[in-house]
């Protein structure tokens, strides 16, 4: 696809050169420079000091200086844009709205791009809107539900609002009512302006070409001037928000103080103890009821250590006895492997998988009346499949599903005569789901054409065993934009085809009030009739301390404000 770009130069923002690079790497050309001739007035630095808003003096001394983070770094480009044609355009202002004159709009129809990307200019309307075939792209980066205005990545901050928003839209006539293109949610960096800010423009940087690739493969079909599905439109009633004042900015500086006081207590102090838990329930009852989890329903397993926990439950059943498969950390070695318990006899376990590298989630599941375990090796840049020998209590490594993915949580299930794979990127490993899809469990996986299909901190990252009821499919995940691991949200699965992805979230499953480990809940496995849960609970442990502590001593920590 070939597209312009909306500009006031050579010189671009690091997240918007960022996005020009990942466009030019999947393919896509960029043809067209669209230039704003407009050039800010010479004054003198005494006229510029009285035309200073001094109200809001304090936002833009500390934005320029403290707030700046690196995706806002200048990047001069003229180098990668030699021989990019260029049309410097003249705007006539109307209210707060820019149009584009008719010879402008006519001449950047005539190169037959397929969108135009806004990196400059202000509110435009008008026909350039429809002079490139998939319109002009702009973005927001706030949940547009909650905030219109900006600044962008703030407000969020300051009203102590766990998740943070961006978007991609293509710009329509109507202000605030474009078309919905990418949208993800991303955790609130509630101690760093600056990390928070960084992160919503960086995650958005890749976006242009993931939708670039995905119309180009429909370019023959699509049609823009079709209506948008419903939810895909920025219809928002949202109110407006401006820069802080200098009142504001004081309260802001302390919030974020006080917020990084709390964040370097639990990064150092407060370290995790899970354990796992049984329900005596089948999943779809536990997971679709009205009703939370009460305490009372739970059996616990007893610690089988002092100085690490039990987490990521699965299990099957044999002899018809059931046999947990889970997760044991341990803090004085750093790492995990899986061990094998008994319900019954909590000091009969056993490490069935176990390396140099870290193991965690057992993703179990049977199929031709084998049991096999998909566990979580990022470390090893593979998602391998392990199958069980019951004489040994073993699991022996069958194939290796992927390579070169640094996989979390991977979970494998057979739906509508197709193996689907679930999991997210060590990167992104709260937010960004990714999903392949195979003909046979020995055939070859392949990435679905949606990739990323999702970008959700609240309820991307798999937790634990899909399941059907009501001939409906239903997805756990994690909801970590409040903690990690902090509540299991259900997802119903509206779409799951080679092609399209979609899911809804119906219902959040809460840690048990009144149970000792309510902190935080991240996998929920179906085992028969029964379900097997995780809970967390915190507790000082020196060696997670000293470990921590070395961490933030040999690393630069950018996130200052």
């Amino acid at each position: 696809m070939c597209f312009g770009v909306m500009c006031s130069g050579m010189v671009f923002q690091h997240w918007q050169a960022e996005a020009l690079n990942e466009l030019k790497k999947h393919g896509h050309r960029l043809v067209l420079l669209i230039m704003d001739e407009r050039k800010a007035p010479e004054t003198s630095r005494i006229k510029r000091l009285l035309r200073k808003k001094w109200k809001t003096f304090l936002f833009s001394l500390l934005d320029n200086r403290i707030f700046k983070p690196d995706a806002k770094r200048a990047v001069d480009m003229k180098p990668d844009l030699q021989g990019i044609e260029i049309r410097r355009c003249s705007i006539t202002q109307k209210g707060y709205s820019e149009y584009f004159g008719d010879d402008d709009v006519a001449a950047i129809r005539e190169y037959k791009l397929d969108f135009i990307l806004r990196f400059g200019f202000n509110i435009i309307r008008g026909d350039i809107l429809t002079a490139a075939r998939f319109g002009v792209w702009s973005f927001h980066h706030d949940d547009e539900m909650r905030y219109r205005g900006g600044p962008p990545g703030f407000w969020e901050i300051y009203q102590g609002n766990p998740v943070s928003g961006a978007m991609m839209q293509r710009l329509t006539d109507k202000l605030d009512g474009g078309v919905i293109l990418k949208k993800g949610y991303l955790k609130t960096i509630m101690h760093s302006y600056k990390e928070n800010l960084n992160q919503l423009l960086s995650v958005s940087s890749a976006w242009p070409a993931h939708v670039a690739d995905e119309l180009s493969e429909t370019i023959d079909t699509a049609d823009i001037t079709a209506d948008p599905p419903p939810g895909k439109t920025s219809n928002t009633p949202a109110p407006i928000y401006k820069v802080p004042g200098n009142g504001q900015m004081i309260k802001f500086l302390w919030l974020l103080l006080r917020n990084r006081i709390r964040f370097y207590y639990h990064d150092l102090i407060a370290a995790e103890i899970w354990n796992v838990g049984i329900i005596t329930k089948p999943i779809r009852e536990v997971a679709t009821g009205n009703a939370g989890i009460s305490e009372s329903e739970i059996t616990w397993l007893a610690p089988v250590s002092l100085s690490g926990y039990l987490a990521d439950p699965a299990g099957f059943i044999e002899d018809g006895r059931l046999h947990i498969l889970a997760e044991d950390y341990s803090y004085d070695s750093l790492k995990a492997g899986i061990v094998e318990i008994d319900p019954y006899d909590v000091d009969d376990h056993v490490r069935v998988m176990e390396g140099t590298l870290h193991m965690s989630y057992p993703f179990v599941f049977e199929h031709d009346h084998v049991v096999y375990c998909l566990p979580e090796c990022y470390q090893s840049s593979q998602i391998t499949l392990y199958r069980r020998d019951s004489v040994s209590r073993k699991f022996i490594r069958e194939r290796t599903l992927l390579d070169n993915v640094q996989a979390v949580d991977p979970t494998l299930f057979f739906h509508d005569g197709l193996w689907w794979l679930f999991f997210t990127d060590r990167k992104y490993s709260n937010t960004h789901l990714y999903l392949y899809h195979a003909q046979e469990l020995s055939g070859e996986f392949k990435p679905h054409r949606l990739n990323p299909v999702k970008t959700d901190i609240r309820s991307a990252r798999p937790a634990g065993t899909p399941f059907v009821h009501d001939h409906e499919l239903y997805r756990p995940a994690q909801d970590c934009s409040r903690t990690y691991g902090g509540r299991i949200a259900v997802n119903r699965v509206l779409q799951l085809t080679i092609d399209d992805f979609s899911e809804e979230t119906v219902k959040f499953i809460e840690p048990a009030i009144g149970s000792l480990y309510n902190k935080g809940m991240h996998t929920i496995s179906a085992v028969g009739n029964y379900t097997l849960i995780d809970g967390k609970k915190y507790s000082f442990n020196f060696r997670f301390f000293f470990h921590q502590l070395r961490q933030k001593l040999t690393r630069k920590d950018s996130a200052n404000v």
